[in-house]
């Protein structure tokens, strides 16, 4: 199943690029998670579609097991003082959020985009 054309994997490998899922051509942000509001391309309405928490869950849930779960399972917890280990956990949490917020954002888009689920008005 296609929409307007695109598939499903074209549309959310768009979303991984921050681009419009229409026409993959204009970015579908303005900043660093500001959507627009409309492609500047193909003027497809893009703020019509919720991304408000579902991608902040997404990637605490992603950065989570990326983060805490190797840190278990390879001992880490256990072999370094708390002092050190806590803030370079964190560090580490803040520094991937910060980068993988914007990416998961864009396939969050693209996928509400495809799905055709708009913000009730």
């Amino acid at each position: 199943m296609a929409r307007d054309g695109v598939t499903l994997g074209t549309a959310l490998l768009r979303g991984l690029q921050r681009k419009c899922p229409c026409c993959g051509k204009a970015p579908a942000f303005r900043g660093y998670l500001k959507i627009v509001e409309e492609c500047g391309n193909c003027r497809t309405p893009l703020g019509i579609y919720p991304c408000d928490d579902g991608p902040a869950y997404l990637t605490m849930l992603l950065i989570g097991h990326v983060v805490i779960g190797p840190a278990f399972m390879f001992h880490i917890f256990y072999t370094y003082p708390v002092e050190i280990i806590v803030p370079s956990m964190l560090a580490a949490m803040l520094a991937l959020t910060l980068a993988t917020l914007p990416v998961v954002k864009g396939f969050y888009l693209n996928l509400m985009w495809y799905l055709g689920l708009k913000r009730a008005r």
